[in-house]
């Protein structure tokens, strides 16, 4: 049973001007979600180029530093698209997603990741020397690359879990 707070405030956001602006548009709904979908694809494909890296599986002739400098910032800029686009999408359709487990596990996944994301880059940044002279990478790093790969593929999965919630 969702959270009444939670659920107040989806019915709130449902009254407002901008949600009935969005859903009222046959258009808006189907261009935002373009919108969304292709910016977690690059979202998704850029992280899985460094974690893939991380791992050993691809770019290995290349130090992680350069692979981290040439795909991070697309997750960053996409990621800005991603959330103004989400965001856009809730507000259209406050009701339906707000109250969701789905959407909540996507948020939550989605701050996990933007922390580990943000703290791999730190790190990235202050041990490049090291890391680059180095074969492969710390075990911690695999770690982490592979629980990257499982928050974002829950993301997408939650998001999709959102489009069929019977709630």
């Amino acid at each position: 049973m969702p959270d009444a707070g939670i659920t107040a405030f989806a019915d709130w956001i449902a009254t407002t001007s901008l949600s009935h602006l969005i859903a009222q548009k046959l258009w808006a709904i189907p261009a935002i979600q373009s919108v969304h979908i292709m910016s977690l694809a690059i979202v998704f494909s850029s992280a899985l180029v460094v974690d893939f890296r991380m791992l050993g599986l691809m770019s290995t002739g290349q130090p992680l530093s350069a692979i981290a400098r040439r795909f991070l910032p697309g997750v960053w800029i996409a990621l800005i698209f991603a959330t103004i686009s989400g965001l856009l999408l809730l507000i259209a359709e406050p009701v339906r997603s707000l109250p969701t487990w789905e959407f909540q596990g996507k948020m939550l996944s989605l701050l996990c990741v933007i922390i580990l994301t943000l703290s791999f880059q730190k790190l990235i940044a202050a041990r490049a020397p090291a890391w680059d002279a180095m074969p492969g990478v710390p075990a911690g790093a695999k770690l982490a690359a592979l629980v990257s790969i499982v928050l974002w593929i829950l993301i997408i999965f939650g998001g999709r879990w959102i489009a069929y919630h019977a709630g």
